[in-house]
């Protein structure tokens, strides 16, 4: 008996995207649920270096004739030409975002698809030169042609357009009466008060008279102070703006910021921080990370004032020490927090502010990069039960078997854990199979089987590298057999696998990873994203328990992993049949055969990185782009193949020229 769509639609809104897509593919009605109006808002449809024409062959017409209507389009490094206005014709009505990404465009086709569009709430046009080099485009069409066009659009991104002009940017905002979200991220904006002497001179009407030669600051925020009831979210990153502007800005009259973004901007100083702060108490997100002038007065200004502050990034804001840190304590609605590279922070600093007392609001950490030991990830790990994505990675002193084992113990609803370079963790922190010691030792765990009384009275005559080997050689056996046992006795810790929810993990760098961890701690059933880049300890004997245990994985980084082979290549292509990504770099010992079974079996891979695999030539890397889903692979430059172990310097093969747009060669 078929079930109700209704109630096919409900139980598919407890499925990760991942499996509603896979059970999309069962049956008619199972993807009519599946793509349900609820879902569809969020779903979107990427078109990424493909060649797009009127031709049954092309790609949008898989779109045009779809059961259900997508609402949402990112077109990246394409071609849009005239040949697609059937497209827009027939889609444009029902499209409410729209983004063009390093696209190849004509004016003529942008005006006949925002024509065409007239329910569009966001558009973002990035970085598409040609499209603003001359200077003309929507000349009278945005009072004309668009007139009531874009009465919808709410959000409004210009970033990246080096092209762009006070002419150009007022064309599109008059048209746009309702907008609320503006992103002039990595434009050309002049801050300097002699250009605007220069093109507005005192008594101009600077909205009939735009400056069609440069885009100023002064422009923007006349047009902000025009519609402050409206703005409620602003993105400034990577430009020049300074103290004083960002003052201007925040003390504009009815103006009630939500969010600002400044990202790497060089000239922002505590003056302006201090007038945002007064002025913009509404605001819910600030980013000011790499901006190298912040200092920790700005953070006391931050924490006394915006108190409605749920995510805050002073990423690499070198300046800020434990006394602003202390501060953070005052946000009591924080949920997300990025305090990474900050190198000045300490685990006082943190003791006083976020882990003060018990905090059960912030979901997301990251303190990537800082100088702590595992004592204060201990108490990180204690005081925030809530945390769902947490990034300690390259924290070398912090990270050890002994603090991860705390993580493991009570961050069982994380999502996303990153932990890359820690290379003290090693397999008996992930399986939880050793006796964990005393907070002040930064060895970890020592193996209950490795009391070996007897070599103490023995003269090492290695190298210290030589015994280090050794040790970890008998902590990998000790590890192993007592995950063979599994009895209460040897299991003394917890295990990586307790993270039942985990769906992203970052464990590149960490060297004494072994297939002891893959086998016995890996058990992740939504695991989507992995990352195990330089683990040069594992082999396809690891790999093959890994891929049954975590079967939902779409992409995997193994670059650096020296010890794989053809045959752990095979189990990954065979298992994973969601793959996506799969990157294999450096992964010296893989050979031609590695080719075949992910020819054979990658329905869905997109992107294949097989640079340094020297053993691999070039035009059987050639051919895999082949597969139909597949739009890049990276591959070393042509050069003397290795035949037998010996180089063969004969000519490089030609390659196929309607493979070309897939390659990239490095």
């Amino acid at each position: 008996m078929d079930l109700p769509y209704e109630v096919l639609v409900y139980l598919f809104k407890f499925l990760p995207k991942s499996d509603r897509i896979s059970a999309s593919e069962t049956c008619r009605s199972w993807y009519l649920a599946a793509n349900d109006h609820f879902f569809m808002k969020n779903k979107v449809a990427v078109f990424y270096k493909s060649v797009l024409n009127d031709e049954d062959t092309s790609p949008v017409n898989v779109f045009e004739n779809s059961l259900v209507t997508h609402q949402n389009y990112i077109f990246n490094e394409v071609e849009i030409s005239s040949k697609l206005n059937a497209f827009w014709d027939k889609m444009g009505e029902s499209i409410k975002s729209l983004t063009l990404r390093n696209c190849d465009i004509c004016e003529k086709v942008f005006v006949y698809l925002l024509q065409k569009c007239t329910s569009l709430e966001e558009l973002n046009i990035q970085c598409c030169r040609e499209l603003f080099m001359s200077g003309r485009l929507l000349e009278g069409k945005s009072e004309g042609l668009l007139e009531d066009n874009l009465d919808n659009l709410r959000i409004l991104s210009l970033s990246g357009n080096q092209y762009l002009t006070d002419a150009l940017f007022n064309r599109f905002v008059m048209a746009t009466p309702a907008l609320e979200k503006l992103n002039l991220s990595a434009c050309s904006l002049q801050f300097h008060l002699g250009l605007v002497k220069k093109f507005y001179p005192p008594g101009t009407d600077i909205f009939k008279n735009p400056s069609e030669s440069v885009l100023t600051f002064y422009f923007v925020l006349q047009f902000i102070i025009s519609r402050a009831e409206n703005i409620k979210c602003l993105l400034f990153s990577n430009t020049l703006i300074d103290g004083a502007a960002l003052k201007l800005l925040s003390e504009i009259k009815n103006l009630k910021l939500e969010s600002l973004e400044v990202h790497s901007c060089d000239q922002l100083t505590n003056t302006g921080i201090l007038a945002l702060t007064n002025h913009q108490t509404s605001l819910k997100e600030l980013d000011i990370g790499l901006c190298t002038r912040v200092t920790d007065q700005s953070l006391v200004y931050i924490c006394k004032n915006l108190v409605s502050l749920e995510y805050l990034n002073i990423q690499r804001c070198r300046a800020v020490t434990d006394l602003g840190i202390a501060e953070l304590r005052k946000l009591k609605k924080l949920r997300s927090l990025n305090i990474s590279q900050c190198e000045l922070i300490t685990k006082d600093g943190l003791e006083k502010g976020l882990c003060a007392e018990e905090n059960k609001t912030i979901e997301d950490l990251n303190i990537h990069s800082l100088n702590l030991d595992q004592t204060a990830l201990i108490m990180i790990s204690e005081k925030m039960p809530n945390l769902r994505a947490l990034d300690i990675s390259y924290c070398f002193n912090a990270v050890t078997d002994t603090s991860i084992q705390v993580i493991f113990k009570n961050q069982i609803l994380l999502h996303t854990l990153k932990l890359s370079h820690c290379d003290k963790v090693s397999d008996a922190g992930l399986t939880g199979m050793g006796k964990v010691e005393a907070e002040g030792d930064d060895e970890g765990p020592i193996m209950s089987t490795y009391d070996d009384a007897s070599s103490n009275h023995k003269i090492p005559l290695g190298s210290r590298a030589e015994e280090e080997i050794v040790r970890d050689a008998k902590r990998k056996r000790d590890v192993k057999l007592m995950c063979e046992k599994l009895t209460m006795d040897t299991f003394t810790g917890y295990s990586l696998a307790r993270m039942k929810g985990l769906k992203k993990l970052d464990v590149s760098g960490c060297n004494r990873i072994t297939d002891v961890s893959l086998t016995y701690a890996f058990n992740f059933k939504e695991l989507v994203n992995l990352n195990l880049s330089r683990c040069q300890q594992i082999t396809h004997v690891g790999i093959e328990h890994l891929v049954k245990n975590c079967p939902s994985i779409e992409y995997f980084n193994l670059t650096d992993c020296y010890n794989l082979k053809d045959e752990a290549v095979k189990e990954i292509v065979k298992a994973l049949r969601r793959l996506k990504q799969l990157e294999l770099r450096g992964c010296n010992q893989l050979t031609d055969r590695t080719l075949e079974p992910i020819r054979s079996h990658c329905e869905k891979l997109k992107f294949l990185d097989v640079q340094g695999c020297r053993y691999i030539s070039p035009e059987l890397a050639c051919s895999i782009g082949s597969l139909p889903t597949l739009h890049t692979v990276l591959m070393s430059k042509p050069g003397p193949y290795i035949t037998d172990g010996v180089k063969n310097r004969s000519p490089a093969p030609t390659f196929l020229p309607a493979l070309m747009r897939k390659l990239r060669l490095h």
